[in-house]
């Protein structure tokens, strides 16, 4: 027998509340079967989907959207990355003090996620508050700093990026080099060899972000 319940056709990663939310919404064909082809990326996808929304011009919808998963995620992570861009729509439409306030509300929380903590580094640092991008790149690196630096030797930049922020930002500040510090340098150094001897070493070739 078929089960015609709102969101049975959806993974199990999609909850039953946030499925109502999607049934309501004119959302792009084929949402549906690409939640169910990568339900381990049903977060990623919806946020994505929001984004495209807002920038086509369906700011309604794309907010709607955001909300839902915001108050019903699949995953804490994915509740804090939708308030994220939902304080970003805010700020871009003239709501700066609310935008303000849910940041500030996400950063006082002792369960802001390693995730989305680099993501309002990133925010941070290109509106040119060090301070604050620091705080949340040092929670972005939890994972690193919870590990002996020597355990980081041969790392690659790209899979030490919450490190290479936070090196960068205590650097800018004067502070003297801790151990993870110094990977990030041995990290970085390797990079720029390796791209030298690849015949690839030009100017801007590598950010840290």
């Amino acid at each position: 027998m078929t089960d015609d319940t709102i969101g049975a056709s959806y993974p199990a990663t999609v909850p039953s509340a946030l499925a109502e939310v999607l049934e309501q919404l004119d959302l792009r064909e084929g949402l549906r079967r690409e939640l169910q082809r990568y339900p381990e990326e049903t977060g990623t996808i919806l946020v994505e989907t929001a984004e495209y929304l807002l920038h086509e011009g369906d700011r309604e919808q794309g907010l709607r959207l955001l909300v839902a998963l915001r108050d019903h995620p699949p995953t804490p992570e994915d509740a804090q990355y939708a308030l994220i861009e939902i304080a970003r729509d805010l700020r871009e439409h003239g709501d700066p003090a609310e935008s303000e306030r849910m940041v500030e509300d996400l950063m006082k929380s002792a369960d802001l996620r390693p995730g989305p903590a680099g993501l309002l580094a990133d925010l941070f640092e290109g509106d040119g508050d060090p301070v604050r991008a620091l705080h949340c790149y040092n929670i972005a690196a939890r994972e690193f700093l919870d590990r002996p630096g020597e355990s980081l030797a041969g790392a690659s930049v790209f899979d030490i990026g919450p490190l290479v922020g936070r090196a960068r930002l205590r650097g800018d500040a004067g502070l003297e080099p801790d151990v993870h510090d110094l990977v990030v340098m041995e990290a970085a150094g390797r990079f720029w060899r390796e791209r030298s001897e690849q015949g690839t070493d030009t100017p801007g070739a590598f950010h840290s972000r």
